[in-house]
């Protein structure tokens, strides 16, 4: 039996072998979602507007946010998965590959900290009804944070795995959003 999770992975159109290693990491899962839809953001307006789209098409109670060039490890769901019962929104902290240039998804949960600095990893499991009332992502720079932000500033519960569940690939010389001196 599946879980009444939507995995959304926004992708970049070069992202082919990134884009293969995140579906590939959702299939493995020890416990699966029911749905994982991707979108290849041919218009690069933004990581806001591939989310949005994707969100118009889930139908499930909780949403997992997985970008292209991430991976859930195979225990992920398993994992995070008993925390949603008090909770809205459930994260865990990364592994990472290559140099990390942000510590903050390191940091233990804080709501007056989460308001200062970006502390809430952009892979998280969010309850899908909490998407749709924040509006979504907004455009500009740090639209992953500020949504945290809506969140919080609706009410929502934020718990987290202290234990990594997915990996943060920052490996040198590939366009990242926390690197966007590289261009794309």
């Amino acid at each position: 039996m599946s879980l009444p999770i939507t995995v959304i992975t926004p992708s970049l159109p070069a992202r082919i072998s990134e884009r293969s290693r995140a579906i590939t990491s959702v299939h493995a899962q020890t416990q699966r979602p029911e749905d994982h839809l991707v979108l290849v953001d041919h218009r690069k307006e933004g990581g806001h507007r591939p989310l949005n789209v994707l969100m118009r098409a889930v139908e499930t109670e909780w949403t997992q946010i997985l970008c292209d060039d991430d991976a859930l490890m195979p225990e992920h769901f398993e994992k995070l998965w008993p925390l949603t019962a008090d909770a809205d929104v459930v994260y865990s902290p990364p592994t990472t590959i290559g140099p990390n240039p942000w510590a903050g998804y390191l940091e233990p949960f804080d709501a007056g900290r989460l308001r200062t600095s970006s502390i809430v990893s952009h892979i998280a499991l969010v309850r899908t009804e909490l998407i749709r009332e924040v509006g979504g992502w907004d455009a500009g720079a740090g639209y992953d944070w500020n949504f945290w932000v809506k969140c919080l500033d609706a009410g929502a519960r934020f718990a987290r795995f202290n234990e990594p569940t997915w990996i943060y690939d920052l490996e040198e010389g590939k366009w990242h959003e926390s690197r966007p001196d590289l261009g794309r």
